[in-house]
């Protein structure tokens, strides 16, 4: 097996793989917040990153029957959600070529902030404790 390239998602706010912490997709790409996935609540998103996609089968949801492939992360294979190819309803069919990601497979990141640009690999850093001048880990 040869080296896996992982992408890396320029943003203020980016949703991460929670296994692996791989850029998935940017916060700001989010279409909806409301969707149900098979894990609980999901986002309906434009594009994502460090994506493996699946086999294509029909699968009946919630909203009618749709041609789907699930959804892995790239790096550590996690299943993260599943991405729409068909919606055999023609109201469904802004969700064709759009993906679903399960909320309790990701989390968001904050990159706004210096130390939170780091790569997932970055070594710790020691800052000292505002409370009581010991060193803490971040």
């Amino acid at each position: 097996m040869g080296l896996v390239h992982q992408e890396f998602i320029e943003a203020p706010s980016v949703y991460v793989c929670l296994g692996c912490k791989a850029h998935i997709a940017r916060r700001d790409d989010v279409i909806s917040r409301t969707f149900q996935g098979r894990l609980g609540r999901a986002y309906l998103t434009e594009s994502v990153v460090n994506e493996k996609l699946g086999t294509h089968e029909d699968r009946l949801l919630m909203t009618g029957m749709h041609t789907v492939c699930n959804l892995q992360c790239r790096i550590c294979d996690a299943l993260i959600g599943w991405k729409y190819i068909h919606a055999h309803d023609r109201s469904q069919q802004y969700k064709e070529g759009r993906y679903v990601l399960e909320q309790s497979r990701i989390f968001s990141l904050d990159q706004t902030t210096p130390e939170k640009l780091a790569t997932p690999d970055a070594p710790l850093s020691l800052l000292p404790s505002q409370e009581s001048g010991d060193m803490a880990i971040c």
